[in-house]
């Protein structure tokens, strides 16, 4: 199961938008305990935006991590909550790269019925 390495390095960054102060945010990389393959990536972003979560993962050779945009002005509850659903997220992502996406079942599920048609 995909989590975070608490002994490892979190790190932060800053981003600032010079025309809306409201935009500025923390950029926050979670360190994970292994390497994650594209597949993970891929599911872990669409989670991601289906849930309205800026974040995504990214695999690199000092090992992966999680990028979570924090909005500078949240409280601090808030913040707590964001990166938890970033955490929960990383299950999620296990869980669908466990079982066939929808789309192949569904491939799979029009082929069966194409191979039963004529006959």
């Amino acid at each position: 199961m995909t989590d975070i390495d608490p002994r490892a390095q979190l790190t932060i960054g800053y981003a600032y938008d010079v025309n809306d102060h409201d935009k500025d945010h923390l950029v926050v990389h979670i360190p994970l305990a292994e390497h994650v393959d594209q597949d993970w990536i891929r599911w872990y972003h669409r989670l991601a935006r289906v849930k309205g979560i800026t974040a995504h993962a990214e695999d690199r050779p000092e090992g992966s991590v999680v990028k979570v945009d924090v909005p500078a002005y949240s409280k601090p509850d808030n913040i707590r909550a964001l990166l938890s659903s970033a955490r929960t997220l990383m299950k999620e992502a296990d869980a669908a790269t466990e079982k066939p996406p929808p789309m192949a079942e569904a491939e799979y599920a029009v082929q069966e019925w194409w191979s039963q048609q004529g006959r």
